[in-house]
């Protein structure tokens, strides 16, 4: 069974290196109400499930969910990816409810052999606070730093929603960004734990049934990726396509900062090349381009989950789009 679990993981990162270059290490988007890798429960509890949630970020109503109900001790901690990961950016959609004093977040470099451990970044909205922690089995639980108040860039979510955390770890440097803002203070050095697993926690004291919900995980090399705040060149961009989700029709833009051969290609769910939407020379400056979802034929192609890249140099871009029935 491991060795089938091992086997997919190799296979849906193949599919990440095809969609968005040698820069991306792992995605979870889960697309059509499925897991595209492998997922392990901890602590004996829940392991990652799939739920149709409307209206989550990228717009195709599948997310992940997690409970902390099995283990005994109100936690819930999933993991993914490899074992090996060391240096990385890591951004998770997390859905951070108000009216819970639970912990919410995600955890890196997770060593799963033995007593479980590893870093952690989480939202604990009880009291307005962002953590990051050292879960290396005393307790409490080592708090590395935190923020709070105008600490946060944009201040802790005062409603219920979606938001964007991540990390970027370089050795025993780590960066931390919050709905892509970093956070201050960084980078935090600590030098516990050297490699990992990624993963997705919940913790509530009460023990009482509690759910985390997730969606668009990616871990990329450090040097460039999807929104990543820490670009090679802050002059080379991509922007999110407009309008997102689309039917049929929707804007796609790209910065350059000097004049440059690009290629701008959509791929679909499966890593298969849809349209070359652009290839050629391009002069500095922002650039727009129309993606019309139609064949030549005037039949639209079908609904679902698209990616679209932008190669320019030795460097890719990738984001990702929404295309309704």
């Amino acid at each position: 069974m491991r060795n089938s679990l091992l086997f997919l993981t190799i296979l849906i990162l193949s599919l990440g290196t095809l969609l968005y270059g040698q820069d991306t290490l792992y995605t979870e988007t889960f697309a059509n109400g499925a897991l595209q890798n492998a997922w392990y429960p901890e602590y004996g509890g829940n392991n990652m499930e799939v739920e149709f949630y409307p209206g989550n970020p990228s717009g195709d109503s599948w997310v992940g969910k997690l409970g902390n109900d099995l283990s005994g001790g109100g936690v819930g901690l999933s993991i993914s990816g490899n074992p090996n990961f060391t240096d990385f950016y890591f951004e998770a959609q997390v859905f951070i409810p108000l009216s819970e004093g639970t912990y919410y977040g995600i955890e890196f470099r997770v060593d799963s052999t033995g007593n479980s451990v590893g870093y952690q970044f989480l939202a604990r909205p009880s009291d307005g606070k962002l953590r990051f922690r050292r879960r290396d089995g005393n307790i409490p639980v080592p708090v590395v730093q935190e923020w709070t108040g105008s600490q946060i860039p944009g201040g802790f979510p005062t409603t219920d929603g979606w938001h964007k955390m991540a990390v970027k770890a370089m050795g025993d440097q780590f960066w931390f960004y919050f709905d892509g803002q970093e956070l201050p203070g960084c980078p935090i050095t600590d030098n516990t734990f050297a490699s990992g697993w990624i993963g997705v926690y919940i913790w509530d004291f009460m023990l009482a049934p509690i759910y985390i919900y997730v969606d668009d995980l990616f871990v990329l090399n450090t040097t460039v990726g999807i929104n990543d705040p820490q670009k090679v060149s802050t002059d080379f961009q991509l922007y999110q396509n407009y309008p997102n989700p689309f039917n049929p029709t929707t804007a796609i833009s790209f910065q350059l900062p000097v004049r440059e051969s690009v290629k701008l290609t959509i791929y679909n769910s499966l890593g298969q090349r849809v349209r070359n939407l652009a290839s050629g020379v391009f002069t500095p400056g922002k650039h727009q381009l129309l993606w019309d979802a139609r064949d030549d034929f005037g039949q639209k192609v079908p609904a679902g989950v698209y990616y679209y890249q932008l190669q320019a140099r030795d460097q890719r871009f990738t984001r990702k789009m929404i295309l309704l029935k």
